[in-house]
């Protein structure tokens, strides 16, 4: 194992602490803050301890990170947190992700390929989803009647979270929030089931 400069055994001090204090690992934006950097430069760290063995991970959309030697006893999944969608990407574009965000696994509940999104606006309210939530999304491709999903919607990619319906003529995407009217179409595409709302009440 190489040695570590003096920054990057400040960042493997922090990492360790946090997983022994949270049972999961920090984002790498929760280290970009803790130590005023920017986000890129805690990638880059993280980078470099695992070159030098001193930190693990496994790579994709569930990266699990820990620390080698360390018995860490609760699994953790990266999730990655993406923004609105820029003009012309799809929804899963590399492009789009802000951050991982590292869970642990028994708050998931389920294996597959997940992303998370920020919900914006009050219609689903209803069901107890909020503007400025953050909702986990497990990647389908179908879904039943009265479940909540992410879906494409027409020529526009329009991303919209409601609930599906499919009537004998076209695809209903009812909200939760009677402000607000169904959204009636046939070129509709899922996205991903709706998993798990994380909310910051700060």
């Amino acid at each position: 194992m190489k040695k570590l400069t003096a920054r990057q055994q400040e960042v493997f001090d922090f990492i360790k602490e946090y997983i022994e204090n949270n049972s999961y690992a920090p984002a790498v934006r929760d280290i970009a803050k803790a130590f005023g950097i920017t986000v890129k430069a805690a990638h880059d760290h993280l980078k470099a301890l695992e070159r030098k063995g001193v930190i693990h991970s496994s790579e994709g959309i569930s990266r699990s990170t820990g620390i080698v030697g360390h018995n860490q006893k609760v699994e953790t999944i990266s999730i990655p947190v993406l923004g609105s969608t820029a003009a012309g990407l799809p929804l899963l574009a590399e492009e789009n992700k802000e951050y991982d965000l590292h869970l642990p696994s028994s708050m998931i509940g389920s294996k597959g390929e997940f992303f998370a999104l920020h919900i914006e606006g009050d219609s689903m309210i209803d069901a107890g989803i909020l503007d400025g939530d953050l909702a986990i999304i497990k990647q389908a491709n179908s879904a039943h009647n009265g479940e909540i999903v992410v879906a494409r919607v027409g020529e526009e990619n329009r991303v919209t979270l409601k609930r599906f319906y499919l009537t004998p003529n076209a695809i209903e995407l009812r909200p939760e929030n009677p402000k607000y009217g169904s959204l009636y179409s046939k070129d509709v595409t899922i996205l991903g089931k709706l998993q798990l709302i994380i909310r910051d009440y700060e």
